[in-house]
């Protein structure tokens, strides 16, 4: 096999160990990354010296600018197609040739079409796998043809910036965010160079590696007592940070001495609630002034607090109510338009989720908005302010609305759990769970959701705690429309990608059988 070739050359020419190469091997088997990368990572051959040893095994010269402009003239050597699918890179004309990059040695098998195609020689170039993955995914949704396309290693912008490579950790981010487009996340392992998640690809950006110190640095910076001592007790906090006046959603992360930071950038405003598409029906449902509790449901980062905040936000500006706002992370501020906004943060303001509820009993608000519960006190008192004439919604992180439902009865006291389940199903109104689904090409996401509505036939199921006869016995009715009917409905207008759909979809056969296949 090539990569163990590539593996004993290493060992014979006395870059790694046997055992180094063994223990990378076998990590390889886990994690199904090239040789070179797993070697990188494990700090067993640093990045120049195996880029060089791969340049002279192939006899290929190493691209190494830090600056690569590629123009739109060279790039109509190659098409599109051509460059995602045999991944080459046309980088410019050398003396009348084609100079293109690899980094997959099997695109040596594709130098005659390649010359054919272009009507050039060819000259093959080494790029570094970070550079390469970076520049082809900077391609996919680039006017490719069109536009020239310029490359810039993160380090020449740092240190163009700051005059210095080694900076603190949020000023990297800064310049990540200012240069980057339709990215979803910046991240920064301790150990790692900084890694951009984009379209679903993880790029390894070319920068330094972030130090542990670095990571302390920013901890120490953003995290108040309250929040390091969270760290350390659930090895997990978030925090909202401002940098050059973007507010960024950051996660902390700590597996037993190792840290990972994970940057989300968030708009300022809230959204209207009236942009998600949402069907009238169950918008009239949503922005009515019935009574009862609504469940919001959807996987962690798939937007449920967004839509808790667009609803009170057109509350705010419709109606004349009171309306109290609990979550453990504040990300939006509701302003008091015509109603009046109670906003509450579980940690700062009060304890815990019970206490920051009991303040209703005392503001006597018309709608509740609440991120989550995690007892059984909580949910209780939450239906009993839905059955005192309150419209309470509750977000639950649950992929469906059937694992939402469940999660919520999972809570209740046993000893009292036939009576709390009447209760809960004589005030639940609808639950609905949703997508964030990041569509190609674009830094927005389409917003998608399936929902179900009470009726006798859930209310039965509800109290026989029978959850597989609502998959069974409602999905696909008029009472439950599920996420693969939405999802179906859209590849059929054309509107996402059929392969782009599964990754969000919890029931694939189910979805087959929409898509008709």
């Amino acid at each position: 096999m090539a990569v163990k070739r590539i593996g004993e050359l290493l060992v014979e020419k006395g870059i790694i160990t046997e055992q180094q190469l063994e223990i990378a091997l076998r990590r390889q088997k886990i994690t199904g990354e090239k040789l070179g990368n797993v070697l990188m990572k494990m700090g067993f051959i640093d990045e120049d010296k195996f880029y060089s040893f791969l340049a002279e095994q192939y006899n290929l010269k190493k691209y190494e600018k830090s600056e690569i402009v590629i123009t739109k003239e060279v790039q109509n050597y190659l098409s599109l197609r051509t460059v995602l699918e045999k991944e080459v890179i046309p980088l410019e004309i050398i003396d009348d040739k084609l100079a293109i990059g690899i980094t997959n040695y099997n695109s040596l098998n594709y130098l005659d079409e390649l010359e054919f195609e272009s009507g050039k020689k060819i000259i093959l170039f080494l790029l570094q796998d970070n550079v390469f993955r970076k520049i082809i995914e900077d391609l996919r949704n680039f006017p490719y043809g069109l536009k020239d396309y310029k490359y810039i290693s993160l380090k020449s912008l740092i240190v163009e910036k700051f005059g210095n490579v080694d900076v603190e950790i949020d000023k990297v981010a800064a310049v990540i965010d200012k240069i980057e487009m339709y990215y979803e996340q910046i991240v920064f392992i301790d150990g790692m160079p900084p890694l951009l998640k984009k379209d679903n690809v993880v790029i390894k950006l070319n920068y330094n590696i972030i130090t542990h110190g670095k990571i302390l640095e920013f901890i120490k910076k953003y995290l108040n007592d309250r929040l390091k001592k969270d760290l350390i007790t659930n090895g997990f906090v978030r925090v909202l940070v401002k940098i050059n006046n973007k507010n960024f959603f950051v996660s902390v992360l700590k597996q037993k001495n190792k840290y990972s930071l994970t940057f989300i950038h968030l708009k300022k405003s809230i959204p209207d609630i009236m942009s998600f598409e949402i069907e009238d029906s169950i918008l009239s449902d949503l922005l009515s002034g019935r009574s009862g509790l609504y469940i919001i449901s959807a996987p962690y980062g798939h937007g449920k607090s967004t839509v808790l905040a667009s609803i009170a936000y057109n509350f705010s500006i419709n109606e004349s109510y009171t309306l109290l706002f609990i979550d453990d992370f504040m990300i939006y501020d509701i302003n008091s338009n015509n109603s009046l906004v109670y906003q509450f943060e579980v940690g700062n303001d009060f304890p815990t989720f019970y206490d920051a509820i009991k303040t209703d009993y005392f503001l006597n608000s018309n709608v509740i908005f609440v991120s989550k519960v995690t007892t059984y006190k909580e949910l209780e008192l939450l239906i009993n302010l839905a059955e005192a004439g309150k419209k309470v919604f509750l977000s639950v992180e649950a992929p469906n609305v059937t694992n939402a439902i469940y999660s919520l009865i999972n809570l209740m006291d046993e000893k009292r759990k036939r009576v709390l389940l009447n209760r809960f199903s004589n005030n639940l109104r609808l639950c609905i769970a949703q997508r964030l689904v990041k569509l190609r090409n674009s830094d927005k996401k389409l917003y998608v959701y399936e929902y179900i509505k009470m009726s006798l036939k859930l209310k039965k199921f509800i109290m026989e705690e029978s959850f597989t006869s609502i998959d069974t016995q409602l999905k696909g009715s008029n009472e439950y429309i599920p996420l693969e009917k939405k999802f179906a409905d859209l590849v059929s207008k054309g509107v996402i990608e059929k392969e782009d759909i599964f990754r969000y979809s919890v029931d694939y056969d189910f979805l087959k059988t929409y898509l008709k296949e």
